[in-house]
C-alpha cells in the first residue's frame, strides 16, 4: 500500500472508531433552521422560501449560522433559475463570513469558507473559486476527518475532481461507506447529504440500482436537488 492509501485508511479507521461528531448539530435542529431547509430543499416557493429564512435571520445573531443560511439560499435560488437573488444572498453571505471573529472555532470558520466559495463557484463558475473551494475541503478533511460534514464534503471532492487531479468515486464511496456505517447523532441535513452522494457514488460505479435505493431514501427527506434528478436520469440511460 502506498502512502497516501495508507494515510486515508487511517483517517477513515480513526473516525470509525472515535464516532463522528457534529460541531453544528445545535444550528441544525433549530426549528426556525429547519422550517427554511424544509421551504428550499422541497422546492417550494420562492415567497416561503424567502419568509421562512427572514424568520431565521431575524432570530440568530451568529455569523456562522447566518452565513451557512445564506449558502442554501443561493444554492436554492440559482436552482430555482433566479440569478439576480441568488447573487444577492451570496453578497449576504460574504458579509457574514467577514464578521466570523475568534469566537468561532477553526472548523466553524473553514466550514463557512468552504461554504462561501462553494456558493461562488455555483454562481459564476469561475475555475479559480472552485479550486480554491476544493483546497479548503481537503484542508477542512485533513484537519476534521470526525466531522460529519467535512467527510461528506470531502466525498462530493472526490466525486466532483477530475480522476487526472485525484478524483475517484471508489475513494468517494469508501468515505460515505464510513459515514454511513456510524451515523448516531447525524443532523437530517447531513444524512440528506450523505445518501446523495452515495447514490452518486454508485451510479459512477455503474451499479445504478443501488443508487436508485438511495436516491430513493434520500427523496423521502428532501424532494428538490437537481444532482439527484440528474443521477436518476443517468441511471435509467445507462441501463
Amino acid at each position: 500500500m502506498g502512502k497516501t492509501p495508507m494515510i486515508i485508511a487511517i483517517w477513515l479507521l480513526a473516525a470509525s472508531l472515535w464516532g463522528y461528531t457534529d460541531s453544528f448539530a445545535q444550528m441544525q435542529s433549530d426549528p426556525l433552521f429547519l422550517s427554511m431547509l424544509d421551504a428550499v430543499k422541497n422546492g417550494r416557493s420562492e415567497a416561503e422560501a424567502e419568509s421562512a429564512y427572514d424568520a431565521y435571520v431575524a432570530a440568530e445573531d451568529d455569523p456562522v449560522c447566518l452565513s451557512r443560511a445564506e449558502y442554501h439560499m443561493v444554492r436554492y435560488h440559482q436552482d430555482m433559475g433566479n440569478d439576480f437573488m441568488a447573487r444577492a444572498h451570496l453578497e449576504e453571505e460574504m458579509r457574514y463570513l467577514g464578521l466570523i471573529g475568534e469566537e468561532a472555532s477553526e472548523v466553524e470558520a473553514l466550514a463557512a469558507e468552504v461554504d462561501a466559495t462553494s456558493s461562488e463557484y455555483y454562481v459564476d463558475h469561475k475555475l479559480g473559486v472552485g479550486m480554491e473551494n476544493s483546497r479548503l475541503v481537503k484542508e477542512m478533511y485533513r484537519r476534521f476527518p470526525d466531522e460529519f460534514y467535512a467527510a461528506i464534503q470531502e466525498g462530493f471532492r472526490l466525486l466532483y475532481t477530475p480522476p487526472i487531479a485525484g478524483g475517484s468515486a471508489r475513494k468517494a464511496l469508501r468515505i460515505f461507506d464510513s459515514v454511513e456505517s456510524d451515523m448516531e447523532g447525524i443532523s437530517r441535513l447531513d444524512r440528506y447529504s450523505l445518501l446523495v452522494g452515495k447514490a452518486m457514488a454508485l451510479s459512477e460505479l455503474g451499479r445504478y440500482d443501488e443508487s436508485d435505493a438511495y436516491l430513493d431514501m434520500a427523496e423521502a427527506i428532501y424532494t428538490f436537488d437537481p444532482a439527484a434528478a440528474e443521477t436518476r436520469a443517468e441511471n435509467a440511460r445507462n441501463r
